[in-house]
């Protein structure tokens, strides 16, 4: 005599024939994921997860229930292939639609897909049905503005692979990332139908502009501000796009006080600090000012080094008296120059021989023959 659990799994069995029956029957009125819920009920009855009785209940609901006759003449199993194409092709455009950023029309997908309007076999026929919803116009913004130009739409997988390649190549010519990083920052350019061999000959464009620009304003950038070539090509390549990053008031402070210290370190050879370099900006100093007043502080060198019992002028001090705003400094420096002259001209000892040249005598205020 049988167990009951034995004549549980006997009824079970008994019930997967009908099961099977069922499910293509009612599978013929539903799709998507409505008849991947049928196949797990299917599978959950074969495998014991659900009883058998409780599928077969479960199918008849479903069948009892379903959206519309079925008026087409087919068969169970035809119906059932019909919507298995149908799961197939939902499943295939779920992937696409990831792909493309256009996750909200999987339910218009569904709609097309069982309006039996489109050849589910052709993904592309699908997405072309697509094209008049908002969120497909709104992904692929630069094709109307083709249309109007009288250039051809880009289809899906195209107009992507074209964002990509405007992406590699402007990663891979070291252009700032935050640069153009957005799907939308490339649509003047698909609009313009740019191609990547002419937007690698802009950027080439525009790294040759950096490579003409004052070598040494650049060398400063990169020393006080850690802008390298790169942020300077973007800027050249496309200046409305780089505002935030060259050109906001900020940046021109800083292009200000790299020129100034770029004249300072070549016509004083003085390093400045981005301080020292920003203050003189924001006191209107301009390059030319900085190429005059270091040469001359240069010239002076020895007369704002310290000697023996003089009062000690600190760096900002003699930057301060050679632009000439720091009054006291600037009376400082003239007092420690008098005194040197009258030291000199009464053979004190701040004279002394150079070595230079027989009879020249260096001060500190300046050579004396």
């Amino acid at each position: 005599m049988s167990t009951p659990a034995e004549q549980l799994a006997q009824l079970n069995k008994q019930y997967q024939d009908a099961i099977r029956r069922s499910a293509e029957r009612t599978g013929g009125y539903y799709s998507g994921e409505d008849q991947e819920y049928i196949d797990s009920l299917v599978e959950g009855a074969s495998t014991g997860v659900y009883s058998a009785q409780d599928v077969f209940a479960e199918l008849d609901r479903l069948y009892s229930e379903r959206p519309e006759s079925n008026d087409s003449g087919q068969s169970a199993a035809e119906a059932s292939y019909m919507a298995q194409q149908r799961t197939d092709a939902f499943s295939r455009m779920k992937a696409l639609l990831s792909r493309f950023g256009l996750q909200d029309l999987e339910n218009a997908v569904k709609t097309i897909i069982t309006s039996g309007t489109v050849d589910l076999q052709d993904p592309d026929a699908i997405v072309f049905s697509l094209r008049g919803e908002s969120a497909y116009k709104k992904r692929f913004a630069a094709n109307a503005a083709r249309a109007k130009a009288g250039l051809p739409e880009l289809d899906p997988a195209s107009y992507i692979a074209l964002e990509e390649q405007y992406r590699q190549l402007l990663a891979s010519n070291g252009l700032p990332n935050n640069f153009y990083n957005d799907q939308t920052d490339f649509e003047k350019w698909i609009e313009g139908d740019v191609s990547p061999a002419e937007l690698q000959q802009r950027i080439q464009e525009g790294y040759r502009a950096v490579a003409d620009a004052d070598p040494q304003v650049r060398a400063q950038m990169k020393e006080l501000y850690d802008v390298n070539e790169g942020d300077l090509a973007a800027y050249f390549l496309d200046p409305e796009r780089t505002k935030p990053l060259l050109t906001t008031k900020e940046r021109v402070r800083q292009a200000q006080a790299s020129s100034i210290a770029a004249r300072g370190l070549e016509q004083g050879g003085m390093q400045l600090t981005k301080e020292e370099a920003e203050d003189l900006a924001s006191r209107g100093i301009t390059a030319e000012q900085a190429a005059q007043n270091f040469g001359e502080m240069k010239s002076l060198s020895g007369l704002y080094q310290q000697m023996t019992g003089e009062e000690e002028l600190s760096r900002q001090q003699q930057i301060g008296a050679t632009f000439r705003y720091d009054t006291s400094a600037l009376e400082a420096l003239k007092q420690r120059q008098r005194s040197r002259v009258a030291a000199f001209e009464g053979g004190g000892q701040f004279a002394r021989t150079s070595g230079a040249t027989s009879g020249t005598i260096e001060t500190g205020a300046g050579t004396a023959q």
